[in-house]
């Protein structure tokens, strides 16, 4: 045990045992000491009870926006700084903290929690099949590409891309079988106020007693890990009598020098919880539509291929496609499509060391978008975009 560990145990113990209020220390019985955390992270080896990563990616990008030369750039960029604090308090309860340092620390009314903080939660496992989980955590989306690791996917399709990922709830999670498990999932569906999630909120929409997502998540592997699917389905009361619906699910080969999945992600809104349709839209005079939209639905397909070619070296192949649509007319939006856009991305990774905790990486994004004729929306613009950066996980404790 390190001499900081030791400190920080030494005021984590005096937290947990403070003085009277007249200045004499409590004698200690021998068995409260033994069953305290204390007590018992002393006796722990510290890399089981406390681990601290830092996990870094930055890269030179040279982006360009078709049809506007003024907004192409190159620059370097840190696109994720994050900290990562995890490890076992028993043999039966664990934890996570996770946190990106380079976004705004702004707390979220409703949770009382920044944007920052993807996973802040304790896990006790009742059982070899029972497993709770309470705290900050990932909403269950089916697919693969949602349940990356973020600091290792370089662009994000769609809806994984403007879904809230990380809220605060209660999951169960039961693996009947080695390979099968099924989970139950109670979060909220939005960190803050209905106004900051959803825009200006207008006449006759009231807020829901509970806003909250109930989700279904099953995943299951076969052939040792060479065939595995991920599902999930998520309902939730966005405002009162105005329900959102998800369902996705993943399918992935995985021959160990390849893998190849493909992602189906469906969305449909009473409001636009999403908003990308309600950040497209304009009002008559051109300003921002600050309202909300309502009546969407999302579409989204993504598939990846990965090729290990060498031991050192991985090639990988990026597609997806994302469509928005109105499927009931209401204020300023009309029924039908409000967009269509094609997204692709290839690279080239270098694994230096043995441990797969560093790699460089090279590669190009591109998203194409059908001009959808509108007058109340602003077309999105073509992009392509050329990274060349790095990939770190350091161990810090």
């Amino acid at each position: 045990m390190t001499k900081l560990s030791t400190f920080l145990l030494g005021i984590m113990g005096c937290l947990l045992y403070p003085t009277t209020a007249q200045g004499s220390s409590q004698p200690e019985k021998e068995d409260s000491v033994r069953n305290s955390v204390v007590g018992y992270l002393m006796k722990k080896k510290m890399p089981e009870a406390i681990n601290v990563d830092l996990h870094l990616r930055s890269a030179f990008h040279a982006k360009f926006n078709s049809g506007d030369a003024d907004t192409d750039e190159a620059s370097f960029r840190f696109d994720h700084i994050m900290i990562g604090i995890y490890g076992n308090v028993t043999d039966k309860l664990s934890y996570k903290y996770l946190q990106r340092l380079n976004k705004g620390t702004q707390a979220f009314e409703t949770e009382n929690l920044s944007g920052t903080i993807d996973y802040a939660y304790l896990r006790y496992q009742l059982d070899p099949r029972f497993a709770v989980t309470a705290g900050r955590q990932a909403l269950f989306v089916g697919g693969f590409e949602y349940n990356e690791y973020p600091i290792n996917i370089y662009d994000y399709s769609g809806i994984t891309n403007n879904i809230t990922c990380y809220l605060t709830g209660v999951n169960i999670a039961y693996s009947p079988r080695s390979n099968q498990e099924i989970a139950i999932q109670v979060l909220n569906n939005r960190a803050g106020t209905m106004e900051e999630a959803f825009g200006r909120i207008p006449e006759g929409i009231e807020r829901p007693f509970a806003p909250l997502y109930y989700s279904l998540a099953w995943n299951s592997n076969y052939s040792d890990n060479k065939v595995q699917l991920r599902y999930a389905a998520s309902a939730g009361e966005l405002a009162k009598g105005k329900w959102v619906f998800m369902i996705g699910g993943g399918q992935m080969v995985d021959l160990g020098k390849f893998n190849l999945f493909l992602d189906i992600l469906y969305h449909r809104s009473a409001i636009d919880h999403l908003g990308v349709i309600r950040k497209m839209a304009i009002n008559k005079d051109g300003t921002a539509w600050d309202g909300i939209a309502r009546s969407v639905e999302y579409l989204t397909f993504v598939s990846e291929a990965n090729y290990r070619f060498l031991p050192k070296w991985n090639i990988h192949l990026k597609g997806f496609y994302d469509r928005a649509s109105v499927y009931k007319e209401n204020g300023i939006f009309g029924k039908g499509n409000y967009l269509s856009s094609w997204g692709y991305q290839g690279g080239i990774e270098y694994f230096p060391m043995a441990d797969k905790n560093l790699h460089l990486f090279l590669n190009a994004t591109g998203k194409t978008y059908k001009n959808i004729q509108k007058e109340n929306i602003i077309n999105l613009e073509d992009q392509f975009r050329v990274s060349l950066g790095f990939v770190y996980r350091l161990p810090v404790l």
